[in-house]
């Protein structure tokens, strides 16, 4: 063990609460409708570097809490590619087109890297037999497939209401890490 000294005074203390400040799992979050914003407040306190994702540049509201890092990406789906390794990815845009495209790309990525280790799709039982349908066209195994996590949030918790299933979802994403 090696142990060092450094002077400190009043002038250092935001870099070391920077230095200090717990390590955030990073997140991307695909959409900005009800729920992604109930889920971006459900986040707010929690260990997560958080990037949000649509293809709607009007979506993000204009005042943000710190941290959020805001993306517009048209097409959406492009955005996988530059997450950083290790990303947790929720999927939930306006569309189930753009939902399965980014669940593709998600897929493609996983491939190649194995470095998104959950990711998750907001919907029914009945909206993912017909992703998994569609996926397989397009030539993923059913054991890719399986690593994909559709529906999303905590299996007990019911609740159609955003801020429901943003807490089921937070809590999931807690258990994960």
């Amino acid at each position: 063990m090696e142990l060092a000294f450094e002077p400190v005074d009043h002038g250092d203390i935001e870099r070391l609460r920077q230095d200090l400040r717990p390590a955030r799992r990073a997140l991307a979050l695909f959409g900005g409708g009800h729920v992604g914003q109930a889920i971006v407040r459900a986040l707010r306190d929690l260990p997560f570097a958080l990037t949000w994702i649509d293809s709607r540049d009007e979506i993000f509201p204009p005042e943000l809490q710190p941290g959020i890092q805001c993306e517009h990406s048209d097409p959406v789906h492009r955005a996988v590619d530059s997450l950083p390794a290790d990303s947790l990815v929720l999927i939930m845009s306006f569309s189930h087109a753009e939902d399965l495209d980014i669940v593709a790309c998600c897929l493609q990525r996983r491939r190649a890297s194995q470095d998104l280790p959950f990711v998750g799709l907001i919907g029914s039982r009945t909206k993912w037999t017909v992703f998994r349908r569609r996926l397989r066209e397009r030539g993923f195994s059913d054991a890719e497939l399986d690593g994909i996590t559709c529906p999303i949030g905590l299996p007990g918790i019911r609740g159609k209401e955003p801020a429901v299933i943003a807490a089921s979802v937070a809590a999931q994403l807690l258990m994960t890490c």
